[in-house]
């Protein structure tokens, strides 16, 4: 069977006869690099006062920099390193980039600024909104950028089994359609398989997927949270070899030994770095690499993309080289593309960074593809987005009528009294959450939320059609004190989730959802205090980066008014509709138990 490359993996014969003509100074460089200090991380080593000589889009050989003479011509461009340390672009070795709230266009500028000049784009939550249409979409929308957006075929579409009925999924994909998907472009795996339920029963029809994939020489990305020994023995050899969900050292070492890639997470709400860098500073981890995830426009402008993890893992007294071979060529390995990423070498694409510093990485001067993208810091390219269709800025589609019904707060047997109800406890900075029973009031029949307990209404509109359902229930320790805040982001079907105090300023915020056509909204006393539209497929703006990044704000700085943290809220929010990771969650048709993989009702058995 013919391997599977991305479009930057092919060549022709023309391209490598330049670069050997290029290398034996037969044919001057388009582009030579001097005076720089190479971090070479194939062998750990600094190159010191080294050249780089570029043809295309393809590295034609590293020298001294005495020794460019012949290579140089009347039309070479020459950029000064001045000592500066020069290293491979940056690769992300697993990130949705959904979750930035930026179109791929915007996110590329960003994370180019940064160093990042590949990344691993699983689009799961625009597939599960949109179906295959949204998949082609994002290969299309990479078509404009200079990064690299490899992308991988979402494996749980819907993320849990349809015929478990935890939940009203708005696409499925089969087997059969990774068919039509798989030659579309830069498709390199097989995206995260959450589903871990089916995997551990052996649904034939998830392993076909995971089998169909191996055979067609993607790798298989993993999705497995604190599974126990067995299971993740089970896990492993279903053929998913790689994980991003270790968030304590023993469970990082558990994956690590039974020969798991490990992905060590650091974006924006879920931060694992410092958890686990002792298996980084107390072992030679071959099968590890860093990964952000889920990262916002505000961290990846203030912050950074991956040169903010690899900075972080210095801080934390990681050597430097190993820090940027975690972020270089580890994950390149991983992907079986080192022959064209994740080093400056030979025949490799012109991916480099430049920063003054190793200690703190800066990124001054960025290379994609050989062409110059930052300069000194200032943008040197133009970037241009494709025009979306209708279809996919349009898709919240709830009709007027759900909403003014919605009975937000289940009516009991009763008019006054106290239940016993199923909550959902969150953790500031946790994917997890905690099943609990809590005591509530009753009043005219209707269960109370407990500001003294910080437990208020929590639930979830489907929004894909005009003839869906909703659930209601509560949740605790979330810290928000408006009226309501809804959102289309909530993982992975992406339908409403909304959480607060008021049952009317519940029903403004997702009219007003409604009307911007996704996004976010917080709403106190019936008028909506800040909001941010999300208008493609009720994810990403299409706005440029700094726009976005100023309306977020705005939300931050309103949720600081009130003693709250805004990614905490947002960030925990959007998971709680996602019914595979442990204990509690809440979809469309109700609490679920997810160990269980069962409904579970509101009042406590």
């Amino acid at each position: 069977m013919e391997s599977l490359k991305p479009d930057f993996a092919r060549y022709s014969l023309e391209e490598r006869v330049s670069l050997i003509k290029t290398a034996l100074g037969l044919t001057p460089a388009d582009i030579i690099v001097t005076s720089v200090n190479l971090v070479e991380v194939n062998t750990g080593s600094i190159l010191e006062d080294t050249a780089i000589l570029l043809k295309g889009r393809r590295i034609a050989g590293i020298l001294k920099t005495r020794e460019i003479g012949r290579s140089r011509g009347d039309n070479t461009l020459v950029l000064d390193g001045r000592n500066q340390y020069v290293m491979p672009g940056f690769i992300d070795s697993h990130i949705h980039i959904e979750s930035s709230m930026l179109d791929p266009i915007g996110f590329s500028k960003i994370v180019l600024k940064h160093g990042t000049t590949t990344v691993v784009a699983d689009p799961h939550e625009i597939v599960n909104v949109l179906g295959i249409r949204g998949f082609e979409l994002f290969v299309e929308a990479s078509k404009y950028a200079p990064l690299k957006i490899l992308l991988e075929i979402p494996s749980c579409i819907p993320p849990t089994n349809p015929s478990m009925g935890l939940e009203t999924p708005p696409n499925t994909l089969t087997t059969e359609d990774l068919d039509s998907m798989i030659n579309t472009g830069n498709v390199v795996g097989l995206g995260e398989v959450m589903d871990f339920l089916s995997v551990l029963n052996a649904d034939e029809k998830l392993l076909e997927k995971i089998k169909y994939s191996i055979e067609n020489n993607l790798v298989v990305d993993g999705h497995a949270p604190l599974l126990l020994p067995e299971e993740l023995n089970a896990y492993i050899s279903a053929g998913i070899l790689s994980d991003h969900e270790s968030t304590n050292i023993n469970e990082a070492y558990e994956k690590a030994w039974r020969g798991m890639y490990l992905y060590i997470r650091e974006g924006s709400a879920w931060r694992d770095l410092e958890a686990l860098v002792k298996i980084l500073r107390g072992s030679d981890c071959k099968l590890c690499a860093f990964t952000s995830d889920d990262v916002n426009v505000v961290d990846l402008i203030e912050k950074g993309a991956m040169d903010r993890i690899v900075n972080k893992a210095i801080q934390l007294g990681l050597d430097p080289v190993k820090a940027i071979q975690l972020a270089t060529i580890n994950p390149a390995m991983r992907l079986h593309l080192e022959d064209h990423i994740g080093l400056i070498a030979p025949g490799r694409l012109g991916d480099i960074v430049f920063s003054s510093r190793i200690e703190y990485i800066q990124p001054t001067t960025i290379l994609a593809n050989g062409e110059i993208v930052y300069y000194n810091g200032k943008l040197v390219r133009e970037f241009k987005r494709p025009q979306y269709p209708d279809y996919a800025l349009n898709t919240v589609r709830i009709s007027d009528e759900l909403i003014d019904k919605i009975d937000i707060g289940a009516v009991v047997a009763g008019s006054r009294g106290v239940v016993r109800v199923n909550v959902i406890r969150v953790e500031p900075g946790s994917a997890l959450t905690k099943h609990i029973v809590e005591e509530l009031r009753v009043v005219d029949g209707r269960i109370q939320p407990s500001p003294e307990r910080d437990t208020m209404h929590v639930g979830v509109v489907y929004r894909h059609s005009s003839s869906g359902g909703y659930s209601t229930g509560f949740i605790q320790n979330l810290g928000f004190k408006y009226g309501a805040v809804a959102q289309t982001i909530a993982h992975d079907t992406h339908n409403i989730i909304y959480a607060g105090w008021s049952i009317n300023d519940i029903k403004r915020a997702i009219k007003r959802i409604k009307e911007i056509q996704g996004g976010i909204v917080i709403v106190d006393n019936g008028e909506v205090v800040v909001e941010l539209p999300l208008r493609l497929a009720g994810l990403m703006s299409i706005e440029e980066p700094e726009v976005v990044y100023e309306k977020y704000k705005s939300i931050v700085k309103k949720l600081e008014e009130r003693d709250a943290v805004f990614e905490y809220i947002f960030m925990t929010l959007s998971l709680v509709s996602l019914p595979v990771i442990p204990e509690i969650r809440i979809t469309d048709r109700g609490l679920i138990d997810v160990r269980k993989g069962r409904i579970i009702p509101l009042i406590a058995e």
